[in-house]
């Protein structure tokens, strides 16, 4: 077995998506079973701050889930001041002896893990994912040189009036068309994720779905509010109110406050699944997950959420590279919403991702005869 210093570096240590669609989507409560997958631990955060009665977080990497347990090790032992110095919103001079402080309070796999990527922790972990790298030392300097004038004035905009005028009239345009194009071309996104684990299937344009997203965000949500968009473009947060959901400082102390039994899983989402009780879990925050499974994986993938699911409970998941939708064949069990995943796909900060979201309507009679068709053992 790899040792954990051996660990590929994480490729997402910050949100790249908007947890307030989710929870809207869910309706967490006090009496939750939750199940979620880690990605960068910030959704898994978020969720935490809803205090559900139990959160199971998966992911198949390490390193993914090593963070999760150093950002929840952090919140719990720093002040929010210091926090967000540690974690690289503001500056800070002594990272390293912060992170030396967590030694009793986090695994030995995780000290290992984040000692052999000490460089990360002193730059601050938040922006220090393959990830988000990407959009540091390229994306954000490249926006500057072409149009740092206008990005400054779209940071200074109050109002969508004023950013709308400044965005259609100096940045959208064929050359803008171009740059979204290439950056975001199929090959371009595979260098991006650089992990043979990633199974990129994808089902759409992604340069043309990404020109009219981009093109929805600027003239629906002002960027200055826009965790995303300001990190994507900027390489940083544009003040405190504009942090990831789980960062602000009201979500902070509620998930210091929060009493919920967490556990943290690694490996496979679908095998760690088919280990679970039948009508074990109640809401299910499955992430961007058909971007990097195949259609036979995400299959049985729904098989086990029927399963697993207890009556009345939700599914909420996102799409963006592959358009994987609820089968039809099941649809009588996982009820989608339509109207609300049309409104979260308009209203979405994050603005790439469309959702997928359904209540399990779990009657025995449906179930049997699906468990059946589906020949789910």
């Amino acid at each position: 077995m790899q040792k954990s210093n051996q660990e590929k570096w994480v490729l997402y240590s910050t949100c790249d998506e908007d947890s307030y669609s989710e929870l809207r989507a869910l309706d967490i409560t006090s009496n939750d079973r939750v199940l979620a997958v880690t990605g960068s631990g910030c959704r898994t955060l978020s969720l935490l701050a809803c205090n559900p009665k139990s959160l199971i977080s998966v992911d198949y990497s390490p390193g993914q889930n090593y963070l999760l347990e150093l950002k929840l090790v952090a919140i719990r032992a720093l002040s929010y001041e210091k926090l967000l110095q540690f974690f690289g919103v503001e500056d800070c001079s002594n990272r390293w002896d912060i992170f030396c402080s967590f030694k009793e309070q986090i695994s030995d796999q995780a000290f290992a893990y984040f000692s052999a990527n000490r460089w990360a922790i002193e730059n601050g972990v938040l922006c220090s994912g393959r990830h988000e790298l990407f959009y540091v030392r390229f994306v954000a300097p490249l926006m500057r040189v072409l149009y740092g004038k206008q990005l400054e004035q779209i940071a200074q905009a109050s109002t969508l009036e004023e950013q709308r005028e400044i965005f259609n009239k100096h940045i959208s345009g064929f050359f803008w068309n171009s740059l979204i194009r290439i950056g975001f071309s199929p090959l371009s996104i595979t260098l991006i994720l650089n992990d043979p684990k990633y199974v990129v299937e994808m089902n759409v344009n992604v340069g043309d779905y990404l020109i009219e997203r981009l093109n929805h965000t600027f003239n629906n949500h002002l960027v200055r509010e826009n965790n995303w968009t300001s990190f994507m473009f900027y390489g940083k947060y544009l003040g405190r109110r504009c942090l990831p959901h789980f960062l602000l400082e009201e979500n902070y102390h509620a998930i210091r406050n929060a009493t919920t039994k967490l556990e943290i899983v690694t490996g496979n989402l679908v095998e760690c699944m088919k280990k679970m009780p039948e009508r074990s879990i109640d809401k299910y925050s499955l992430s961007d997950v058909t971007s990097c499974i195949d259609t036979e994986t995400f299959k049985a993938l729904i098989n086990q959420v029927i399963r697993t699911g207890e009556n009345q409970g939700k599914l909420c998941y996102r799409n963006f590279l592959n358009k994987q939708l609820i089968p039809s064949d099941v649809e009588n069990i996982l009820q989608r919403d339509h109207e609300l995943a049309e409104a979260l796909y308009h209203d979405d900060l994050a603005f790439a991702y469309s959702f997928e979201i359904a209540q399990i309507n779990k009657i025995e009679k449906q179930v049997a005869e699906t468990r059946t068709v589906a020949e789910i053992s």
